[in-house]
């Protein structure tokens, strides 16, 4: 996970101020025009084409990626349209918005869960070379909890996760005791990385 830094733009604002009832769940389909561009051109964007999550590149194909509601609409239909609520997820069935939307949370559990909106990940999070999401050890116990909680509803901590996270520190590994020639000597290098 990584902080995400969110800018409405005035299109959302505009449209949305034309919703008759904006904090119910529903109003999510009066904006369905919009919803394509706002995931394309602005949430991605802002999310440097990753997922919010997990950290996996997305590219722009909608089949790829989905708008999550942090806040679920069904627990939180007042959150529908508040832009800090929608993050894009990748549409992994097994780790990211697919295992938090299907966990089973009550209203009261998302105060349990890191925000990369409100709260910056590496607060909680850090990584080892072996591709494992460690949780920080200069944590309250409060704050432990929450990243262990974090982990567990996205699944972070699963084993195809850890495994392209070890893929790419290998790779930087490799990369700093190597000088590539150029940068697409590099991409074309860690994109053909095998995992050891």
């Amino acid at each position: 996970m990584f902080k995400i830094e969110k800018e409405e733009p005035s299109y959302f604002q505009k449209t949305k101020a034309k919703v008759k009832k904006p904090k119910e769940s529903k109003a999510w389909e009066e904006i369905g025009e919009i919803r394509a561009k706002l995931r394309a051109d602005i949430l991605l964007e802002e999310q440097s084409l990753l997922c919010a999550y997990c950290e996996k590149e997305i590219d722009d194909l909608p089949e790829n990626s989905n708008i999550d509601h942090f806040k679920t609409r069904d627990r939180f239909p007042e959150e529908t349209l508040n832009y800090n609520n929608l993050l894009v997820s990748c549409n992994s069935k097994f780790h990211c918005s697919h295992t938090k939307d299907n966990f089973g949370l009550k209203r009261e559990d998302y105060v349990k869960i890191v925000n990369p909106v409100l709260e910056n990940p590496e607060n909680f999070f850090e990584y080892s070379w072996a591709g494992d999401i460690l949780i920080r050890e200069d944590l309250n116990l409060q704050d432990f909890e929450k990243a262990e909680f974090t982990i567990q509803i996205f699944k972070l901590d699963s084993k195809s996760l850890t495994e392209e996270r070890k893929k790419i520190a290998n790779a930087l590994s490799f990369s700093m005791k190597y000088e590539f020639p150029d940068f697409q000597s590099m991409t074309k290098y860690l994109l053909n990385w095998e995992v050891t």
